[in-house]
């Protein structure tokens, strides 16, 4: 490393800096070296920042010096005394943390100013008050607190006129049912928001980074790190600020966090000098410039690209658009039954009545309707959501899965697909010797390491394994060290520490090999030679020698010498005229063999492996070579004549639980889509092994990708399974495209690069325990043992939160079209049938609301404890425009509702005819008294009917309910509605309590409840029949016929996805041509073959095929297609004549009218297709329809014929 000459700085007088932060930005991102030497490379950094090489920043306070001792990067040989130099500097290092603290220099203010602090916005902690008004931002609750307001002024109204203590309870019920859906949302937001702090808990201020000041190595707090310090480095730091390499030795990093590539990169002060936040150094020590703190520097601008505007889940958009609806039929059902009771109140008194009887009339039918609102909005609803979700919440904790949004993990059981990071969530993020071949012995990752370490000891070749482990585990620079928690980790290259643990596993651990080996000289890794060398001093081995049957040069004191190489496989197998054999034998490298070698070699290759070759040489001194003799010409003693021992096979495995993983969410009708920066070849390798790939799909690297037209992304995006060599903006333009085209998208990553699409997808998991902090804060989950099978855990809770929530809407719905419906007609019968005229509902007002609030916020919890089955997994996603309310529970709730109206306008006009009242015929109809002037016992003047009529009405009604709430926990066409019903204990207890409850309210709740006298035995079991008919109804509307013409398509979870299931056509159709060059997409099947509609829309697309292969203007040329997608839409560049334009315009028009017919035809999503044109100049064309073999070509000519 060139040296610095030392640049005298005086305290800073002005807050002008010659550079900007933007300017030093932007030699970070992407990294530019050109404008870094332009700026005067590292000169002109400490001068334009101001800096003294040796000291540092000046501070007011000066103390005693301290001179750093650190190595630079240097080339040549790294001699044994410069280890034990490096030793010593870091105990050095280790008591500079009693220094101090540090104090802030003289130009601190200016430096702020100019720079920034080193502090990142911290994500704002909401309060429970804050929670609380978010909960309250809900429609439905808005709709509650509404009809609240106007129950309680009722109320007020009714306690004046009438005395009446209780008219007053409703409004305030409502309020307490929405204060408790309030607390319970809230509450858990809270608790969530906690956990999550905990998960993320580090003590920030009391983090240290040692600077140099004064040129004292003292050691500050990171938020204390301004630009212009000079930080010193070591092995495992984390860099708290970005900043270039001022001098150091040996220095890699680990940017995976960043670029997502499981590779450490060598600094050097020209190529790469940049060193950026959030990234780990993993060998070497040296120093650093800062150049960016805070929000300033790369972490920081990736926390401010998460400002995104919160946007609607799926099921929130469903439930208001239902809510909307509800809101609309309960005003409908109130405004009709206003117009009906005031026509019928005034055609039955004939305006022959008082003012005030009027007044008091009308006042009683606006109450009425304000009760038909309440009744018609579900008020246990917004609970039911809130409950299934904490519910799920609680269980996914245990399922390793932190939902730090609830809302997410109902969006998740509908996702359509996932966009999964490579490096770190489908792999483990570590490399590992996954294949290889030590002396002749090939082995797989299986195979380590008691299976190969068992064949080495079959064959008594012990010694040669540990001559072999000896050489990599000497020829190495990885090592071992403590990490801040504790834990033992290896520290530098990955690929090293792959082949360490390698030899860990086989029984020869690095440490008593290093500690008990004299090394001689080393000659380190470089670009330029790809090999690391090591000469080693060890006792001789005869017996070892003979059994390799080698000749090496004369031994010297009972001591050999032997140089140990390392390095890519094709320079080793270069340098290499000998080899092991299987038999332990050393033998010349004859040409076949190589060939051998080689061809293993590029099988590896094939497989993602990054192969390393390992060899040795017997010598007879002690040193490699003099480096200046290579400039002469003369080899180098690790340049030939080596012994090849072992060829190495290292990935970043894919973790043992992904591909089952994978293929389960492809099952439950969820496409995953692998982005990595990987290359094309390893990542398709990597997909394939994931089971992400297939054949026929599509992989585009990232430049590529974004180049891409709307419209042309449009067409690839269904096919695209792997997206290789992206960048943080290739994934947000795939999430934003993903989501134009309808999809719900789910992003996993572990990375500050994943931050930005984390945070604009419709769910974003990150990884606890390798996610960067920065990706945490962006995700809605957190998966705490990063296993990848979570997230199929998590779409399993999801649905299961959906389901809750459609199984109470199945059962709430019906209790409220039955209640509206029951309260209209009996209003409407006692204002013509009673003496007094006025309206009143057989259901009282306190007997819904333990209807609507009690009895239903119980069954919510209920239906939201089913545990998630299997079968879950097995159905389509949801899409976004499809009704919450599918087809079966459409069915159900309509059958369900008639049946309850029915049975309970039967108990209500023929309850006096079965249990007859011995008073009815001696009661006045106009007072509701006897002739004596007394009121008969158990008789209703307000109704003119008996207390029993209501009581057995609310009874009947309740009891249907009860057992519709058994019915409702299907909500598909499953008969068996007791599946696992033993195992919910909280929905027996519930269904138990309900009854006891309802039973008390019957017989003792005469006051409140208007159940005087109660009810009798026989009357009970006439009311429980009545209920237990919802249990055969709901299984004879299961088993009715289904109707439809267009299904769901429950069964085939791809059916939901229309590009997939015509790409699977495409396919297959391409097979049959035997040609890429037509893009052909089947229609939708029934059970019976091919629909008339889909027949009609193939002979169009022929026919226009046709036209355009004669009518193509001359001179038209396909445009050139991008190589990673064979497939795209062709277009062409033409000169058109004023015929052919014609003609392109009407071939254009096909496709936008077929796709407005699909629209009104049904069942498709606005960006599906049935079919797509392919433009085809006229060579293509007429190649295509005149091969014999083409199925087109019968098609049309079956088509001339028909002609």
């Amino acid at each position: 490393m060139p040296e610095h000459t030392a640049v005298s700085i005086e305290p800073a007088t002005s807050t002008a800096f010659p550079v900007t932060p933007e300017q030093l930005y932007d030699l970070l991102d992407p990294k530019n070296a050109e404008a870094y030497a332009e700026l005067g490379g590292i000169d002109g950094m400490l001068e334009k920042l101001r800096v003294d090489k040796e000291k540092g920043l000046v501070t007011s306070d000066s103390g005693a010096k301290f001179s750093a001792n650190h190595e630079t990067a240097e080339g040549g040989g790294l001699r044994q005394r410069k280890r034990a130099d490096s030793k010593g500097s870091a105990k050095a290092s280790d008591t500079a943390h009693g220094t101090p603290d540090a104090v802030d220099p003289t130009d601190a203010k200016d430096r702020r100013s100019a720079f920034g602090a080193n502090t990142l916005p911290e994500p704002v902690s909401k309060t429970l008050i804050a929670f609380m008004i978010d909960a309250l931002k809900d429609k439905t609750l808005i709709a509650l607190c509404i009809a609240a307001g106007v129950e309680i002024a009722f109320g007020v109204y009714e306690k004046v006129s009438r005395a009446d203590n209780l008219g007053i309870i409703d409004g305030f019920a409502i309020v307490l049912a929405v204060l408790i859906v309030v607390l319970v949302a809230s509450l858990n937001d809270f608790r969530k928001q906690a956990q999550f702090r905990k998960l993320n808990e580090f003590s920030k201020s009391l983090s240290g980074i040692k600077v140099l000041r004064n040129g004292e190595k003292i050691q500050i707090p990171t938020k204390a790190l301004l630009v212009g310090d000079i930080v010193l480095l070591d092995t495992g730091d984390v860099l708290p600020a970005d900043g270039v390499l001022l001098q150091g030795f040996s220095v890699e990093t680990d940017e995976s966090s960043l670029t997502g590539e499981p590779v450490n990169l060598r600094k050097d002060l020209k190529k790469d000098p940049f060193l950026l936040s959030g990234t780990k150094i993993v060998s070497g020590t040296g120093k650093m410039l800062v150049i960016g703190v805070g929000m300033n520097s790369l972490n920081g601008r990736t926390m401010l690209a998460l400002e995104v505007e919160p946007e609607q889940t799926p099921l929130q958009a469903k439930l208001n658009k239902l809510a909307d609806q509800i809101a609309k039929f309960g005003i409908a059902a109130a405004a009709f039954m206003i117009i009906v009771l005031m026509i019928a109140y005034f055609s039955t008194t004939k305006g022959q009545q008082s003012s005030s009887k009027i007044i008091k009339a009308v006042i009683n039918v606006f109450i009425t309707a304000i009760t038909v609102v309440v009744v018609a909005i579900p008020e246990g609803l917004p609970l039911a959501v809130t409950l299934a979700l904490a519910h799920a919440t609680g269980k996914m904790l245990t399922d390793n899965n932190l939902v730090r949004n609830l809302s997410a993990c109902e969006t998740m059981g509908n996702a359509t697909t996932i966009c999964s990071d490579k490096t770190g969530t489908l792999t483990v993020n570590k490399m590992t010797v996954t294949a290889g071949s030590i002396a002749g012995i090939a082995f797989e990752r299986d195979d380590v390491p008691d299976k190969l370490k068992a064949r080495f000891g079959e064959s008594g070749r012990v010694a040669l394994l540990e001559l072999m482990c000896l050489g990599v585990n000497i020829n190495s620079t990885a090592s071992e060290n403590k990490n801040k928690e504790g834990d033992v980790v290896f520290n530098g290259s990955k690929t090293e520490i792959a082949i360490l643990n390698l030899t860990t596993g086989l029984g020869y651990p690095y440490a008593p090999h290093r500690e008990n080996t004299t090394v001689i000289d080393v000659q380190p890794f470089s670009s330029e030679r790809k090999r690391m060398s090591t000469v080693v001093e060890v006792p001789h081995n005869q017996e070892l020698e003979t059994q390799l049957q080698i000749q090496g040069p004369q031994v010297t004191e009972g001591k050999r010498f032997w140089v140990h190489v390392k390095g890519a496989s094709e320079i080793i197998l270069r340098s290499c005229d000998k080899y092991v054999t299987e038999s332990g034998v050393v033998k010349p490298l004859d040409d076949a063999t190589r060939k051998g070698f080689e061809q293993l070699i590029e099988s590896y290759a094939k497989q993602a492996l990054r192969t390393i070759g390992a060899a040795f040489k017997a010598i007879s001194h002690s040193g490699v070579a003099n480096p200046d003799k290579a400039e002469e010409g003369v080899r180098q003693d690790d340049e030939h004549g080596l012994t090849l021992y072992a060829i190495f096979g290292i990935q970043d495995p894919v973790r043992a639980e992904v591909p089952a993983a994978v293929r389960q969410c492809q099952d439950a009708g969820i496409r995953v889509r692998m982005v990595t920066g990987d290359n094309l070849v390893t990542a398709r390798a990597i997909a394939t092994e994931c089971n992400i790939y297939t054949e026929g799909g599509v992989v585009m690297e990232g430049p590529q990708f974004r180049k891409l037209s709307e419209s042309e992304m449009d067409a690839m995006l269904p096919h695209l399974q792997v997206l290789a060599r992206s960048s943080p903006l290739d994934k947000q333009i795939l999430v934003r495209a993903l989501k134009r085209l309808g999809e719900t998208v789910a992003v996993t990553g572990d990375g500050t690069n994943d931050a930005p699409a984390l945070k604009g997808s419709d769910v974003g998991f990150s990884m606890g325990i390798t996610g960067t902090e920065v990706a945490k804060e962006a995700s809605d989950i957190v998966i705490l043992d990063d296993n990848f099978a979570s997230i199929v855990k998590a779409v399993l809770w999801g649905r299961a939160v959906y389901d809750a929530v459609r199984k109470f809407l199945q059962f709430q719905l019906t209790v409220n079209v039955s209640a509206v419906v029951v309260t209209v007609v009996t209003s409407v019968h006692t204002t013509i049938a009673s003496g007094e005229h006025v309206p009143s509902s057989a259901l009282t007002a306190v007997q819904l609301l333990w209807v609507n609030l009690i009895m239903d916020t119980l069954a919510a919890l209920a239906l939201a404890t089913d545990d998630p089955t299997p079968d879950l997994l097995k159905r389509k996603p949801s899409r976004r425009n499809e009704n919450i309310v599918n087809f079966h529970m459409a069915r159900m709730i309509v059958g369900q509702a008639i049946y309850q109206i029915i049975m309970c306008l039967l108990v209500y006009f023929l309850a006096e005819t079965w249990f007859p009242n011995p008073y009815s015929g001696e009661v006045d109809d106009t007072t509701g008294e006897l002739p004596d002037g007394t009121t008969p016992p158990g008789w209703n003047s307000e109704t003119g009917q008996p207390f029993l009529t209501s009581t057995l009405v609310f009874n009947t009604f309740v009891l249907c309910q009860v057992f519709n709430e058994v019915n409702a926990r299907s909500i598909t066409n499953e008969t068996n509605i007791f599946k696992g019903i033993l195992k919910n204990r909280i929905f027996l207890v519930i269904m138990i309590a309900t009854i006891i409850f309802q039973a008390l309210i019957v017989q003792f709740g005469s006051t409140v409840f208007k159940t005087e006298g109660g009810l009798t035995g026989v009357q009970w079991v006439v009311c429980i029949v009545i209920g237990f008919g919802s249990i055969p109804l709901g299984l004879a509307i299961r088993l009715f016929p289904d109707w439809r013409k267009v299904r769901d398509e429950d069964a085939d979870p791809r059916a939901s996805n229309k590009e997939e299931y015509e790409l699977g056509a495409v396919q297959a159709e391409e097979a049959a041509a035997r040609s890429h060059d037509v893009l052909v997409h089947k229609g939708s099947k029934t059970d019976n073959g091919v629909d008339r509609w889909t027949q009609a829309i193939r002979a169009t697309q022929m026919q226009i095929r046709v036209v355009n292969a004669f009518q193509a203007p001359p001179g038209g040329s396909p445009r050139t297609r991008p190589s990673s997608y064979h497939r795209p839409i062709r277009q062409m560049h033409r000169q058109d004549t004023a015929r052919s334009a014609e003609l392109w315009q009407r071939a254009r028009i096909v496709p936008q009218t077929i796709g407005v017919v699909n629209a009104f035809r049904g069942g498709r999503r606005r960006n599906d297709g049935v079919m797509s044109l392919q433009m085809m100049d006229s060579s293509s064309a007429h190649h295509h329809y005149t091969r014999p073999e083409s199925r087109a070509s019968t098609r049309t000519q079956d088509s001339h014929h028909h002609h």
